[in-house]
């Protein structure tokens, strides 16, 4: 659905740009935060630093809830943001920032592929190149090395595994909680998930952690993966979305990997010359099944 309050393409353009280097570089923030604090703990305190920023937005929007949605917000929390954070957490452990920024690139594609298979989405034969282009593209991505070299990191199926529930969380936000405002539905997951992260921090032991220079910069890290990546993108996202269509905002797709690869870069990560060209296919079959909806 597009808005009636309308922004000239630069000013669109410019909103993408920024959404495409906030979310590209919580890859680069969760593997800043692991130096400090465990996977477990990076995860659920980007979830609970976000639900912090949504408790006001909560209170004023929480009447417009309905009590059969509570169950629905619950399971968009979980698929679209506790499980895959722990997850992007525990590929970032034995991931480069850069990898798992390509890998996740995927999301679009499980997204299309859950749609047809279990949504009743229509399916557009044209599509097929598209989704077949993008499996060799994440394919390539999981076993490329130096110089073609197979080198598969089983590490890296995390993050396929977020790439499917992120995929599984866009249906269940369409079905289910379409009706409300985008600032209502974003707030009521996080105030459902909130205590699941709350919870996860205090039986891993983040409590105890010292809270000394060493963990300082671990701790903004991890803070401002839940304020910027998992709150202001998603705010940000969702207004794009009002500006223009949800086909437009998508683009930022494009964006988040090489953003990525970017930090990963000069951050002093092994990047190889394999990784970028099946990243390349992978935005290719992305691209493919995107013009085919057109």
């Amino acid at each position: 659905m597009k808005s009636t309050e309308t922004k000239s393409p630069l000013f669109v353009f410019l909103a993408i740009l920024l959404l495409s280097l906030i979310w590209g570089s919580s890859f680069i923030l969760v593997k800043k935060s692991l130096v400090g604090y465990s996977a477990m703990q990076v995860g659920a305190l980007r979830i609970f630093s976000a639900t912090v920023f949504f408790i006001p937005f909560f209170w004023q929007r929480r009447k417009h809830i309905a009590p059969e949605q509570w169950k629905s917000l619950l399971w968009a929390g979980l698929t679209g943001n506790m499980l895959p954070a722990l997850l992007f957490s525990l590929a970032g452990q034995h991931l480069s920032s850069a990898l798992s920024g390509m890998l996740n690139a995927f999301t679009p594609l499980f997204a299309l592929i859950i749609g047809i298979l279990f949504f009743a989405q229509k399916f557009i034969v044209k599509q097929t190149l598209g989704i077949l282009i993008g499996l060799i593209g994440c394919i390539g991505l999981l076993v490329s090395g130096k110089g073609f070299q197979i080198d598969f990191n089983v590490h890296a199926l995390w993050v396929v595994l977020a790439t499917l529930l992120y995929g599984i969380n866009m249906h269940i936000v369409k079905t289910k909680l379409s009706g409300l405002h985008p600032l209502t539905s974003t707030s009521g997951i996080f105030m459902m998930i909130g205590p699941v992260a709350l919870g996860i921090m205090a039986f891993s032991g983040f409590f105890s952690v010292p809270m000394d220079s060493e963990h300082l910069w671990p701790l903004l890290a991890g803070i401002g993966l839940g304020l910027l990546g998992s709150a202001l993108g998603m705010l940000l996202f969702n207004q794009i979305i009002k500006w223009t269509t949800a086909v437009i905002a998508s683009s930022v797709t494009y964006l988040i990997p090489i953003v990525a690869v970017g930090w990963g870069f000069f951050d002093g990560e092994a990047i190889y010359f394999s990784q970028i060209m099946f990243m390349l296919v992978l935005l290719a079959g992305i691209y493919v099944v995107n013009k085919s909806k057109m």
